[in-house]
């Protein structure tokens, strides 16, 4: 690697970005508009009518897309789009690291280990000797000026399963984990696949959506325990939020998330209840103001699926103080 990359990759080493870690259908959406209205995270208005953008750049789960022609739209999409400049400086830049990983055949060893295995030292000693951690400073640094932003803030909710990769990569990022209850959470999954179908959404774009409630229950309770674990060994870097005290108490919440990421709170975060987009029929509500959660399972086609889940994850539930429907 030259003596620039190398550079960006050192100072980028020394940042704090903040990373949106929850569990799909949970709320990771609005929390990540709601922080980029944030100041510090707005997006410039002439790339945004709103400030605010939610792509994700999906980098962590597979960091070779960032440069890959026939898999790059995520990562491309992360840089505001139409920003080639900024995505040719990153190609250029990363020139070498891109070679060195085509000869160590380095994706082919990552999605052979890294991905399932419970051993963070095996797998931060493969992810650097890939050098995928300066691929991916240099990705967000040139990310970061793309977007026009003072910090970096992502949302990819798959990534908790990548946390000694984020932690490898930046030392000092902030983790935020929104969570919600399991059933409201079901709940959701079944509205949305419903509201796709009646939208004439490609059947093949739905397949993440058609899961069984054993399937639910075993992915919301691995994300979980993910969560409370790394809330325990790292306090500092890591925080649960909870999805109904978000919605109920928003301005207190959002305080305190600005605390914990450093940053002053800014009553603007809040996202007024207008539709800032009305052409997104699917799900009107993840582009509206913060709203209540009141769901209680109520779109859940049987009360014994409600039970199931409440069943299987009793545990879980108790831990994060949720009270059974059924």
């Amino acid at each position: 690697m030259n003596t620039e990359p190398l550079e960006i990759s050192n100072l980028m080493k020394n940042e704090s970005p903040v990373f949106i870690v929850g569990a799909p259908r949970s709320g990771s959406s609005i929390l990540y508009r709601t922080l980029q209205r944030h100041s510090s995270f707005n997006l410039k208005k002439s790339q945004s009518d709103e400030g605010v953008n939610l792509v994700e750049s999906r980098c962590f789960k597979d960091p070779y897309s960032t440069y890959s022609p026939s898999n790059n739209s995520s990562s491309l999409a992360y840089m505001m789009g139409d920003n080639d400049n900024c995505y040719r400086q990153f190609l250029n830049a990363t020139q070498g690291i891109q070679n060195r990983q085509r000869i160590l055949v380095c994706k082919s060893l990552w999605q052979l280990i890294c991905p399932q295995s419970n051993l963070s030292r095996l797998r931060k000693f493969i992810w650097n000797a890939s050098y995928n951690d300066h691929l991916l400073r240099i990705f967000f640094y040139y990310a970061k000026e793309a977007r026009g932003i003072d910090r970096i803030i992502e949302k990819t909710p798959q990534h908790i399963l990548y946390l000694p990769e984020i932690k490898e990569t930046f030392p000092n990022a902030k983790l935020l984990f929104i969570h919600r209850h399991p059933v409201n959470v079901f709940s959701s999954y079944q509205k949305r696949l419903l509201k796709s179908i009646e939208e004439g959404m490609n059947q093949s774009k739905l397949s993440w959506l058609r899961i069984s409630p054993r399937s639910f229950c075993h992915k919301y309770a691995r994300y979980i325990q993910l969560a409370i674990t790394e809330n325990k060994d790292n306090p500092r870097g890591f925080m649960l939020i909870q999805y109904e005290s978000f919605t109920s108490k928003p301005q207190e919440t959002i305080a305190q998330i600005c605390s914990f990421i450093e940053e002053p709170y800014e009553p603007n975060c809040i996202p007024d209840d207008r539709n800032q987009n009305p052409s997104w029929k699917v799900d009107k509500n993840l582009f509206s103001g913060i709203k209540k959660d009141t769901n209680n399972g109520k779109f859940l086609t049987n009360e014994s699926d409600a039970r199931l889940i409440e069943d299987r994850l009793h545990d879980i539930m108790l831990q994060l103080g949720y009270p059974r429907y059924t």
